[in-house]
């Protein structure tokens, strides 16, 4: 509401989700339909907790008619970021999840920082909340689509980016073995 690209960004920083969305893409990867199961009711039961505890702030706010003008006149340049995705959306989501994935297998976690910023869970299910507060559901539906749109990729992209390397590993071992002997 506060149209703030700081705190846009701060979002993005502090998001939880990426453990769940790790957790999809290797359950699919081994088969593992049980972590599938828990990674998705995680992503579920923690996105519809921040949806309604944000929808709740976002209500009380507006009945407090603590919203800026400019806000009220449906001026959000910030928001129409994360409303509208486009292919640049899923380009920047595969990015994030190829790295993403590389960071955690390779053990270089500061690399997850640029994951976190490069995607946008946490500010699209936060404005998926402000938008229908206060009844914009063309923005609500396109802040859904965007979430959804990030979440599947990076479940997507992590499946192939851990099969990939996983084959890369394997041809290494075999390329060693063979310099052995």
């Amino acid at each position: 509401m506060s149209n703030s690209q700081i705190l846009i960004v701060a979002a993005m920083v502090v998001g939880p989700e990426y453990d769940a969305i790790v957790s999809i893409a290797l359950g699919i990867d081994r088969g593992n339909r049980r972590r599938v199961r828990e990674g998705t009711r995680a992503l579920a039961i923690g996105f519809s907790l921040a949806i309604a505890v944000t929808l709740g702030f976002s209500a009380l706010s507006r009945a407090l008619g603590l919203e800026s003008d400019d806000f009220e006149q449906g001026l959000r340049p910030v928001s129409q970021l994360i409303d509208t995705p486009d292919l640049f959306s899923v380009v920047v989501a595969a990015l994030a999840g190829v790295v993403g994935i590389v960071s955690l297998t390779e053990a270089r976690a500061s690399a997850l920082l640029g994951v976190f910023i490069s995607v946008t869970t946490i500010p699209a299910a936060s404005d998926i909340a402000v938008s229908v507060a206060f009844a914009d559901w063309h923005e609500a539906r396109g802040s859904l689509f965007q979430l959804l749109l990030n979440v599947l990729v990076l479940v997507i992209v992590g499946v192939l980016t851990l099969r990939l390397q996983r084959r890369f590993w394997q041809r290494a071992g075999h390329r060693a073995e063979a310099g052995e002997g």
